[in-house]
């Protein structure tokens, strides 16, 4: 019976409902990043009497009471944002609050995804690895990747007579790279090592791809 309503149903209609959890999705995500912003004192929230202050381009305005950096503030259609209040005395800068919370959650997600560049997760792959196997395996890689993190891909514990196959391994996680070569690059070109004959691994790190600029984004 459900299936045959939703045989009725045009499919405009799905499109329309997904449209919707998408930018439902899309608010939530907004409010969670705006949650680690920690809201800083502005204008008449500032209880202090005197305050050094910072003008809108950066200059450096000296220490002046509160009703005049206000006023400074209100003559340039502006915020007084108390920036530093544990400083003697406290430091406010006047600024378009909106755009200097939106300033500071960018700076604060490039130093999370900095951060997250230093991290190598690692992807377990193996001679015999059938494809909907590696399908798997890189779908886990480009999560990581797309999170910042550099992806250790390697074939671990060959052993005996397999050991003999080993270059096999490499033409595996070579494949595995050029399959994800729109969004990352070789960092490091797959390498045996271990004791040939007994005991031999394969590893390869890719890392996410730069811009063409050369510089990270």
């Amino acid at each position: 019976m459900a299936k045959g309503y939703t045989k009725n149903i045009p499919p405009s209609v799905f499109g329309e409902f997904k449209r919707k959890w998408q930018h439902f999705f899309f608010l939530a995500k907004v409010r969670r990043t705006m949650a680690q912003f920690k809201e800083l004192p502005i204008n008449t929230q500032i209880r202090a009497s005197e305050l050094r202050v910072i003008g809108e381009a950066g200059e450096q305005l000296g220490v002046i009471g509160f009703s005049q950096a206000m006023k400074l503030a209100e003559d340039a259609e502006l915020d007084l944002v108390l920036i530093s209040p544990t400083a003697k005395p406290p430091v406010a800068k006047i600024t378009d609050y909106g755009k200097f919370k939106f300033d500071a959650l960018r700076k604060q997600k490039e130093q999370r995804k900095a951060s997250k560049q230093a991290k190598v997760k690692e992807v377990q792959l193996s001679l015999g690895i059938q494809e909907n196997e590696v399908a798997f395996k890189m779908k886990s890689a480009r999560g990581f990747i797309e999170d910042g993190c550099k992806v250790k891909v390697a074939i671990n514990k060959i052993r005996g007579r397999a050991t003999m196959n080993a270059d096999k391994g490499v033409g595996i996680l070579q494949k595995f790279a050029d399959d994800m070569n729109d969004i990352a690059e070789i960092e490091q070109a797959p390498t045996k090592g271990g004791v040939p004959g007994r005991n031999v691994s394969i590893i390869m790190i890719i890392a996410p791809k730069k811009p063409k600029g050369g510089k990270n984004a």
